[in-house]
């Protein structure tokens, strides 16, 4: 809840770009350093957004982050699977991501070597094996995974609505996803009795 923190599981902050997700991810993050002292994360960066000023503006003990960068999907499924494994069940571990929505496939990257311009149907495979494999990792080891995603809008129906990107497995994995948007607010209206 948002008063009660993180629960174990996944949890999803989608939004288009400058939404501030990342700064969403550091403050999950420096919650669960001052709520844990002995708390370490795992940091998987693919998108390379937030620098260690960015930590230390949110008062993050840089010392107490693993930053892991990450250039292909694959390489962030087979590093968590391999990092979950060596996880006991009472170690204070968040697991982020910043960002599953921006990664490309390993086949996307070997087609753009390759010159090949067939469109990549592997990568909603491969993303929707990511959480089928940590989720009950997650839930078992009591752990909390924080990933940033992307939207896009769906025109079905009657009005265009935000879905997550990537499929419908981040989705149905998460435990909590928050789609975040922005609203202007509109100036108060203060009216005096004459």
């Amino acid at each position: 809840s948002l008063e009660g923190g993180l629960t174990s599981g996944l949890t999803q902050f989608a939004a288009p770009s400058k939404h501030f997700k990342t700064g969403f991810l550091m403050l999950c993050i420096k919650a669960y350093f001052d709520k844990y002292p002995d708390a370490v994360c795992i940091f998987y960066d693919t998108e390379f957004g937030a620098p260690q000023g960015y930590f230390e503006s949110f008062e993050i003990d840089t010392q107490r982050v693993l930053h892991t960068p990450i250039t292909n999907l694959e390489q962030l499924k087979f590093d968590v699977t391999k990092q979950l494994e060596n996880i006991e069940r009472g170690e204070h571990v968040i697991i982020v991501v910043d960002s599953v929505g921006g990664v490309a496939s390993k086949k996307e990257f070997t087609d753009a070597l390759a010159k090949n311009e067939a469109q990549d149907m592997t990568r909603p495979k491969q993303l929707k094996s990511l959480f089928r494999i940590v989720t009950p990792h997650l839930r078992m080891k009591d752990l909390p995974m924080v990933v940033v995603n992307h939207i896009y809008m769906s025109q079905t129906g009657t009005a265009p609505t935000a879905v997550v990107g990537g499929g419908q497995g981040s989705y149905l994995a998460s435990d909590s996803v928050f789609i975040v948007g922005r609203q202007k607010e509109s100036p108060m209206c203060v009216f005096r009795s004459p």
